[in-house]
C-alpha cells in the first residue's frame, strides 16, 4: 500500500494545526497504531515549532512543507523549511540524567525524535533545511521492528 500527504504550510501555529489535523486523518484512513500517530505528531510538532521559534529571517515567516509518505510498512516524513540554516543533528544529546531543574533548555525534542524513529538525516540544499525520518510500522522489540 502506497499513500502520500503534501503540505505546503507557514510557520505559525495555525498552519502547525492544519498538519496535524491532515496527519490524524492519513493514520485514521491508514489504521496506524496511536502510538505511531502520537510519534509522528510529536516529530511534526517538535520541528515546526521550532522553525517557528527559531527559523524566521529578516522578520519573515518561514515556508514548512511537510511530505508524509507510507510505502508498505515504511513511513518517510520529509520536513523542509527556508528558514535559517540549522542542522538539529549537530546538537549534542542532552543529559537525561540531570534533575529537570538542572538541566539546560532545549534538546529534548531532537532526543525524543532520534529515539522513537528508525532513522533521522539532515541536509541543506540551497536556502532549505530538509530533516528527513523514517519509521518502520510494526511492534518494536529492542530497537528492531519485530515482522515476525
Amino acid at each position: 500500500m502506497t499513500a502520500e500527504l503534501m503540505l505546503d504550510l507557514h510557520a505559525d501555529m495555525a498552519d502547525l494545526g492544519k498538519a496535524d489535523e491532515a496527519v490524524t486523518a492519513m493514520a485514521g484512513r491508514l489504521g496506524w497504531s496511536g502510538e505511531v500517530l502520537f510519534q509522528l505528531r510529536l516529530v511534526l510538532e517538535e520541528i515546526i515549532i521550532n522553525v517557528i521559534s527559531h527559523g524566521s529571517r529578516d522578520g519573515r515567516r518561514a515556508r514548512v512543507r511537510v511530505s508524509l509518505r507510507q510505502d508498505g510498512d515504511v513511513l518517510r516524513l520529509e520536513l523542509s523549511d527556508d528558514g535559517i540554516a540549522f542542522n538539529p543533528l549537530s546538537t549534542s544529546a542532552p543529559d537525561i540524567s540531570l534533575d529537570i531543574e538542572d538541566r539546560p533548555i532545549g534538546g529534548l525534542g531532537v532526543h525524543l525524535i532520534r529515539t522513537m524513529m528508525d532513522s533521522i538525516s539532515y541536509r541543506r540544499e540551497g536556502d532549505w533545511n530538509r530533516l528527513l525520518v523514517t519509521k518502520t510500522l510494526g511492534e518494536r522489540v529492542g530497537g528492531q521492528t519485530d515482522r515476525s
